[in-house]
């Protein structure tokens, strides 16, 4: 018979603080890419209307990383928050998550997996 745990609570620090750690480099990530879209085609744009927009490109590779990393990290700070604290209530009326976790032994060393 395989041991059984139950998970019934979360930290609700350690999750907001990993959590946003995690989606702040994601909003960098997915900011950057869109900064390089968006001023690639406000040269374009530029270009087609015969304007001179003088350093949008640069600034929008600058601003567009930045305030996405901000935005991902908030939101992903006050989603983990509530996710946590709506498990913990919800674990303390129904008493948790039951994990039954097995552990196997390797062949060679004898140790386990």
């Amino acid at each position: 018979m395989e041991p059984t745990w139950k998970l019934r609570r979360i930290g609700i620090l350690s999750t907001v603080k990993t959590v946003t750690m995690v989606a702040g480099a994601l909003g960098f990530i997915i900011g950057t890419v869109w900064g390089f879209i968006f001023a690639f085609f406000s040269s374009v744009i530029a270009t087609i209307l015969e304007t001179s927009i003088p350093a949008t490109g640069p600034v929008l590779v600058i601003i567009v990383p930045a305030a996405a990393t901000v935005f991902y990290a908030v939101i992903g700070a006050v989603a983990s928050f509530l996710a946590a604290l709506l498990y913990n209530i919800t674990a303390s009326i129904t008493g948790g998550i039951e994990l039954e976790l097995g552990f196997e032994r390797k062949a060679e060393t004898g140790s386990f997996i």
